[in-house]
């Protein structure tokens, strides 16, 4: 198994440990098949960018010039907000389109209620939303985005309520 083709760099071994050591803690956990894969080749994937391993950020590093552990982080801290995805898929695997119980209804507002989380903690983790963030504004959006995470109109309302305040004061 090579694991350089064309540039791409291939995910192949780091699916199949994880797949091994994960998914039957997932299956323990009642979660579909599908989406428990589906749900570790995200964070195969994510590997690249996350330190300790950070592969791609390090080889961006390397072609770059620049020092490769403040190119890991802050891949880490611009990335991060892709950590939430997979939880997703898990709390409501409407997302993913193949999974049982899909409803266009359940998607939409799983969709919309991701790209609201992920936003929101990208907004968190980079500091700025219009203007610069003053430090507990930047927790009170990050733990604000975990409500995004959970499956439902109700706590995605929730969420949108309670980052109003930030939004207004931007």
């Amino acid at each position: 198994m090579r694991c350089r083709s064309r540039g791409r760099t291939c995910h192949k071994a780091t699916y199949i440990i994880l797949v091994a050591v994960a998914a039957p803690a997932l299956a323990q956990l009642q979660v579909e098949p599908i989406v428990s894969h589906f749900f570790v080749f995200y964070y195969g994937v994510l590997a690249d960018i996350t330190p300790p391993v950070a592969l791609a950020a390090y080889a961006a590093a390397g072609i770059a010039g620049s020092n490769p552990f403040k190119t890991g982080n802050t891949a880490f801290r611009l990335g991060i907000a892709k950590a939430l995805v997979p939880f997703v898929f898990v709390y409501s695997p409407a997302l993913l389109l193949v999974a049982d119980g899909f409803t266009w209804w359940a998607f939409t507002y799983t969709l919309i209620g991701a790209m609201l989380g992920i936003g929101a903690l990208g907004v968190a983790f980079s500091g700025y939303l219009t203007a610069p963030l003053k430090s507990w504004e930047r927790w009170y959006v990050e733990i604000t985005a975990f409500l995004f995470i959970a499956p439902g109109i109700t706590t995605m309302l929730i969420g949108i309520i309670i980052l109003m305040p930030i939004v207004i004061l931007q």
